[in-house]
């Protein structure tokens, strides 16, 4: 009987130790399963970032953009005081779009060029719109008022007392050539500055019609055709330079004893200056600046003077 006893409670103790072991087995086995899917969750969210992390770690960096350099301002101009009343002009003529002066000569007028009329309108038509001789100084519609061209072409008539381009002879002379070289072109915001390098004996061909006044390449072509025009009147500056770059302005006028010749006074921008804009009545002479012929009273023209100028 208590062998029986001994052996059910044998029996018991083994079904606990048996229950106490497959308990503990569950618990490892379950504790594997949660690391196992906790592990699992850890690895995905790596796999997932791992992609960002590596375009983060492969892409080339960005340069930085250079600053772009700051270009330099434009010096500003020189100013000198207001000169010609040009509302005084347009009052007389609206056609007036400059004003010439060569120190030394009578040469301080009006240039004139018309928009409406042929080429040579202001040839027989003084500055207040008569037409008659002396006519004007004038350029031809070619050329643009600004004097940007490479070439303006301004041209005048050879008046017997000197007045208009009848000083321009005297340029025949060396001493005379080498004192006065300033020519000084007045618009209504610049005055620009040229330095007289020639003085030559032409034939009486349209200057336009043999060299194109818009084209840089024509200015060194230009002086290379006067150079090379064999006439003991003619004159050249010991410095005279051009390049393509420069501008000039060449006068042209008749010469009364050879009707089939042409003066020619070249002329190449040196300076260039603002005006110091002030009132018209402010300026220096208004009454010289609004009259063409205040530099000295028309005369009869010489025999050239009926031609082109």
């Amino acid at each position: 009987m208590n062998q029986k006893r001994r052996k059910h409670t044998n029996d018991k103790t083994l079904v606990v130790i048996l229950a106490v072991i497959l308990a503990a087995a569950f618990l490892v086995i379950g504790g594997i399963i949660v690391f196992g899917m906790l592990k699992s969750n850890d690895d995905k969210e790596s796999a997932a970032n791992e992609p960002e992390a590596a375009s983060l770690t492969l892409a080339e960096p960005t340069a930085t953009p250079e600053p772009e350099p700051t270009p330099e301002p434009t010096p500003a101009l020189e100013t000198v005081p207001q000169k010609i009343d040009f509302q005084g002009l347009w009052a007389v003529n609206p056609d007036a779009y400059a004003f010439i002066e060569v120190p030394g000569t009578q040469v301080y007028y009006p240039v004139m060029q018309s928009s409406t009329q042929e080429e040579d309108y202001y040839l027989n038509v003084t500055f207040e719109g008569v037409a008659a001789l002396p006519g004007s100084i004038y350029s031809r519609m070619i050329n643009a008022k600004d004097f940007s061209d490479p070439i303006t072409v301004i041209y005048g008539h050879d008046m017997l007392d000197g007045s208009y381009f009848g000083d321009l002879k005297n340029y025949i002379d060396r001493g005379f050539f080498d004192t006065y070289r300033d020519l000084f072109i007045y618009l209504p915001d610049k005055q620009l500055e040229y330095k007289i390098i020639a003085e030559v004996v032409h034939d009486d061909n349209v200057i336009s019609a043999t060299h194109d006044l818009k084209a840089p390449s024509s200015v060194p072509a230009f002086i290379q055709e006067l150079q090379g025009i064999p006439e003991p009147q003619n004159q050249f500056a010991e410095d005279m330079t051009v390049t393509p770059e420069d501008r000039l302005v060449t006068l042209s006028t008749c010469i009364g004893d050879r009707p089939n010749n042409r003066r020619l006074i070249v002329a190449k921008l040196v300076n260039e200056k603002a005006i110091d804009t002030q009132p018209a009545g402010t300026a220096e002479n208004p009454e010289a600046a609004a009259d063409p012929n205040a530099a000295g009273t028309p005369a009869s023209a010489d025999a050239g003077t009926a031609g082109t100028p």
